[in-house]
């Protein structure tokens, strides 16, 4: 029986087996080791027991915010940190921090649906943005995880509501949806998104997200008895769906695009949020097979030793080294569009970026013991603030995934 130092030892040297064959992977069971050392150091640092706060001021429910500096509630951070705790079956801290945030719906704004992206416990901030469209994701995600549905009942209403604020407050009249500004889409100084004049990017991202809170609310619509509401919403999403594919694809360049809202032309910008429709499976198999050969996997763009770069290296605000969303590998893109790679038929590509993310982690918490907003995708070096603690815990089941195509954000 081995010691704990030389199992230890053990696995790290598959980690480094698994780098030597990152190019061409004929064994994911082994390299999954490196998976098991990951978790390993989360249990070590107890990460998964810091990020549930008490209730506290304003907020009445206890509530899920990344570690570091950070004690907001915050919207798509909260969702995909409910998602990496489905696996230990914690679904109650993803559920109270969406009544965290659908308390204030309708009680505290003139818009009907309104919520803040960002909630402390002394005050709404980040106003005047908005809650990004994953509330009822996350009640999807919670309820598979609680295995009940009902606890949602009374915020139903509040629920519909906040896409209706999008309908009403943000949707062009050719019927996508605008960004307020670059950081209310959570990818913060995306060159792809105006922040001024704010309001007049139609995200391709964000069309994304809402064409999948219309599929999540016709599944808790179905839950709750409420067939009519699933018919409508399930209709809605399957008319933005092809909208997405019609508007914002363009065939010349075989990827999708943000639309300026005023003339109504593609902002031709090379960023990482154009591939989200592989994720959200809204992308057609033959726009999905071209952009993947011809941008996502382009050594020359987007494909980076230690993942994808969050901007192209050919478009003049790149920048590796502090570029922050312009340039640097964050988990959250990777993990995205390692589901958009198996969406696709991609395995083989999804898991080795798995590797690439797992083993990145894991070098960042040997190294600093903690783990990076986002890491230089040449050299895999730091780039943003250390100890940052939110959706770098999906890292943890990322080979497990590829490697046996599961998806803890479908919405079933």
């Amino acid at each position: 029986m081995r010691s704990r130092e030389s199992s230890c030892l053990f696995r790290f040297f598959i980690l480094i087996s698994c780098t030597a064959v990152i190019t061409a992977i004929t064994t994911p069971a082994l390299c999954a080791q490196s998976e098991d050392e990951l978790a390993h150091l989360f249990r070590q640092h107890r990460f998964k027991q810091t990020i549930t706060k008490p209730p506290q001021g304003i907020l009445k429910h206890p509530y899920l915010v990344p570690s570091g500096p950070y004690f907001q509630l915050f919207d798509w951070d909260m969702y995909f940190m409910g998602v990496a705790l489905s696996y230990d079956g914690v679904g109650k801290p993803l559920a109270s921090s969406i009544e965290d945030f659908l308390d204030f719906v309708n009680e505290r704004a003139n818009d009907r649906g309104y919520v803040p992206r960002e909630i402390a416990p002394d005050g709404f901030w980040a106003l005047p943005e908005m809650c990004k469209p994953f509330l009822a994701q996350a009640v999807v995600r919670a309820s598979l995880t609680l295995h009940n549905f009902h606890w949602i009942e009374p915020y139903y209403k509040k629920l519909g509501d906040t896409l209706r604020f999008w309908e009403t407050a943000r949707q062009s009249p050719d019927g996508l949806f605008r960004w307020f500004n670059g950081v209310e889409s959570g990818v913060d100084n995306n060159p792809a998104v105006s922040d001024s004049p704010a309001v007049t990017t139609e995200g391709v991202d964000l069309a994304c997200y809402i064409d999948r809170e219309y599929q999540a609310m016709a599944v808790i619509a179905g839950k709750l008895g409420k067939t009519e509401d699933a018919s409508v919403y399930r209709q809605k999403a399957d008319a933005l769906r092809r909208l997405i594919q019609q508007r914002m694809w363009s065939p010349s360049d075989a990827m999708f695009y943000n639309i300026d809202s005023r003339t109504g032309k593609f902002i031709r910008v090379k960023t990482w949020t154009n591939f989200v429709p592989l994720w959200a499976g809204v992308a057609t198999p033959e726009q999905a097979r071209q952009t993947i050969q011809r941008h996502l996997l382009n050594p020359k763009e987007f494909w980076a030793p230690y993942g994808v770069r969050t901007l192209s290296p050919d478009e003049p605000l790149y920048n590796p080294n502090s570029g922050y969303w312009r340039g640097p590998v964050w988990v959250i893109s990777n993990y995205l569009l390692m589901h958009g790679l198996m969406n696709s038929g991609y395995h083989r590509r999804a898991t080795e970026l798995a590797i690439k993310t797992v083993r990145l982690l894991v070098l960042d918490l040997r190294k600093t013991g903690g783990m990076n907003e986002c890491y230089n995708p040449e050299t895999g070096a730091p780039t943003a603030g250390g100890h940052f603690l939110s959706w770098d815990l999906l890292g943890e089941h990322m080979i497990q995934e590829a490697t046996h195509n599961l998806d803890p954000t479908a919405l079933k």
